[in-house]
Formats: C-alpha cells, sequence, structure tokens
C-alpha cells in the first residue's frame, strides 16, 4: 500500500463527497499551509479551440461541415460529413483535414495531413506516400470542393466530401 501524506488524505476525503467542483472550495485554499504542490484546477488546463476562420455546410448528397483556419501562409480545410444516405448501409460520419496554400485564382490545393480528431484519426500510414490533394475553389456564397478520391481512402466507404458548401459564417 501506498503512503499518501496526511494532507493529501484531507483534500482527498474533503472534495470526495462534493456535488460539483463549482460548489467545493478552491484546490489551493484547500492545500494553504500544506506541503503539497497545488496543481492547476481542471478548466485552467483545458484550452479552449480557437473559432475557425469561416465555417461552410452542405446538405446533400449528405450533411457536412467544412472549416478554413488560416495557419501562417497555408489554409487548413477540415471536412466532418456524413455518409452518403443508403439504409443500414450508411457509412460513418467522416472526418478529413488538409493543409494546403491559395492561389491567385482563389483555389487552395490542400494536402491530406495526419490529425486526431473526435470522429476519426488519420496517421501518416493511412495517407501513404502520395497524399491526395483536395481542390477547394472559394467564391463569393461558398466553396465548391473536389476531394481526388480523399474521403475513399481516409474514410468509410460511401463517404462524401465533393459538391458546394454555402457559407453560413465567419466568427466575429
Amino acid at each position: 500500500m501506498r503512503n499518501l501524506p496526511v494532507a493529501a488524505i484531507g483534500l482527498l476525503s474533503s472534495t470526495a463527497c462534493s456535488p460539483s467542483p463549482a460548489e467545493s472550495a478552491p484546490v489551493e485554499a484547500v492545500l494553504e499551509g500544506s506541503t503539497a504542490t497545488p496543481r492547476a484546477a481542471p478548466q485552467e488546463t483545458n484550452t479552449k479551440a480557437a473559432a475557425p476562420d469561416a465555417v461552410f455546410e452542405r446538405d446533400e448528397p449528405a450533411a457536412a461541415t467544412m472549416t478554413l483556419d488560416r495557419e501562417g501562409e497555408v489554409w487548413r480545410v477540415t471536412f466532418r460529413a456524413g455518409g452518403i444516405p443508403n439504409g443500414p448501409a450508411t457509412a460513418a460520419d467522416c472526418e478529413v483535414q488538409a493543409v494546403g496554400p491559395q492561389d491567385a485564382e482563389d483555389v487552395i490545393a490542400a494536402q491530406a495531413v495526419p490529425f486526431e480528431g473526435e470522429l476519426n484519426t488519420v496517421t501518416a500510414g493511412d495517407i501513404g506516400a502520395n497524399a491526395p490533394v483536395i481542390q477547394v475553389r472559394v467564391g463569393p456564397e461558398g466553396v465548391f470542393v473536389h476531394d481526388s478520391g480523399a474521403a475513399g481512402r481516409l474514410c468509410a466507404m460511401g463517404s462524401d466530401i465533393e459538391g458546394f458548401y454555402r457559407r453560413t459564417g465567419s466568427p466575429e
């Protein structure tokens, strides 16, 4: 059995029955006067993701969302799409990320990149030596996407990210 310092046992017993962290005493106050090192509260350690630079949505053939995030000289394009409706054989939701520059004709040539997302994790091995390049043509009302087979390679069979996405907003 591992021996815990008396202050740690007191801390554990005083917070074990608390209904929520918001209603219990702050960790720093409980540890005041003890030799234990205070740790950051959970809400301080979680960093909130920055809002995307632009958001686009597609309704057909299945619901999908695309976001654009500026990363220096390039854009990160993130897709989250449902499978094409096919009854019980409908593919699982798909998530793909790609990074690339935008040319003078407002076309982003984004190469698929490894990432860990909420719906999908893609590794360099999944992408392979010849990463698919997703073409995103930006216009005033939205974007037109040609995925060059990215969804077929990186998502479940029946997934689709191609088509027109209408602009739904930009953060203020």
